[in-house]
């Protein structure tokens, strides 16, 4: 995985600052939606490092626009949410297409209870995606329990020839699912994406790790520890997104 393996669409984000690092990350969620990542902590992550990023909140923007604003170079993007439970990356050639889309057809669908749903499906959101310039790829299409798209959605295929990518690599996965993935993206032809997935900086510099193969100790305590403080951290976000819906 690197630069070299994506499609202009993406690569023409690239911010090359002539340093010695580099973080490729298309998938990463901030404190706009299930994160614990502030602009302030990836814009001083980022300091001594060329980088690609995205950012894809669940069915939110801020934190895309918050980046572009401290003056990160991030790839417009967002992780939209169906219906159904099924997610798309969505990666835009412009914010202000996808501030447009947004407004346009995700704010006003939002689950009220269900951050990381909309009352939409994946059919509504390709059709209404034929209107602007952008580069779509499907995440951990083998995912566990209800993200294992290609074993619980029986339309996984069709969308299959309606995207351009499928995400290869989510950090959050086992190896064996992400073999699935590429497995299925070789055989579609299809480009690639990857990332950590994180709502945890330390999710991030994990998978700066890996992609830069630096290989960095963690006892299997902090392994476990990391995984409590994620499964936590996320279960709350979404516990009072969904205690607030039910207020409205």
């Amino acid at each position: 995985m690197g630069l070299e393996s994506l499609d202009e669409f993406l690569k023409k984000f690239y911010t090359n600052r002539g340093k010695d690092k580099t973080l490729i990350d298309l998938h990463l969620h901030t404190n706009y939606s299930d994160g614990f990542i502030s602009g302030k902590s990836l814009l001083h992550y980022l300091e001594d490092k060329n980088y690609l990023i995205a950012v894809t909140d669940h069915n939110a923007i801020g934190g895309n626009i918050l980046l572009r604003k401290l003056g990160i170079n991030v790839i417009p993007g967002i992780e939209l949410g169906c219906c159904d439970g099924f997610e798309l990356l969505v990666y835009f050639a412009s914010e202000d297409d996808m501030v447009y889309f947004y407004k346009g057809y995700v704010e006003p669908n939002k689950n009220k209870i269900r951050m990381a749903k909309t009352t939409k499906d994946i059919e509504y959101y390709l059709t209404a995606l034929k209107n602007f310039e952008c580069y779509k790829s499907i995440p951990h299409i083998a995912g566990v329990a209800q993200k294992n798209f290609i074993k619980n959605k029986d339309y996984i295929y069709n969308v299959i020839g309606r995207v351009d990518a499928i995400e290869i690599h989510n950090h959050a996965l086992p190896n064996s699912r992400n073999l699935i993935a590429e497995d299925i993206q070789k055989k579609y032809n299809l480009g690639i994406t990857f990332g950590s997935d994180s709502h945890f900086m330390d999710e991030v510099k994990s998978f700066y790790n890996y992609i830069n193969e630096i290989k960095a100790k963690k006892s299997i305590a902090e392994d476990y520890f990391q995984k409590v403080k994620l499964l936590g951290g996320l279960g709350q976000k979404h516990l009072v997104y969904g205690l607030k819906g039910l207020e409205k």
